[in-house]
């Protein structure tokens, strides 16, 4: 499957949420708004498009809104996260010129 990553989009701050990223699959389906995320110094992981509301009580739910299949998902996270090292890397490489 060709997965395209369109942009990555990255947070100020110091929190678990590190940017947003759109994929295009098979030069066709566009999906916006993975996350990218470093829980506690760990390992980075890709998490997908999300709906979030506040009930009555005042607590958050969250909805995903795309599940893909595991093959596909591995795949788009593998590609979200060699495109994030790199953007990195390229901003930490003007950082020190």
């Amino acid at each position: 499957m060709k997965i395209e990553v369109l942009g990555i989009r990255f947070l100020n701050g110091d929190r678990p949420l590190r940017a947003f990223a759109d994929i295009r699959l098979e030069d066709s389906i566009v999906i916006r708004e993975f996350r990218v995320i470093n829980d506690n110094g760990k390992r980075l992981r890709v998490a997908p498009p999300q709906l979030s509301w506040k009930v009555s009580d005042g607590s958050i739910q969250y909805k995903t809104i795309v599940t893909l299949p595991d093959d596909v998902k591995g795949s788009v996270d593998l590609a979200i996260l060699k495109r994030f090292t790199e953007e990195m890397e390229r901003i930490d490489g003007t950082k020190e010129s």
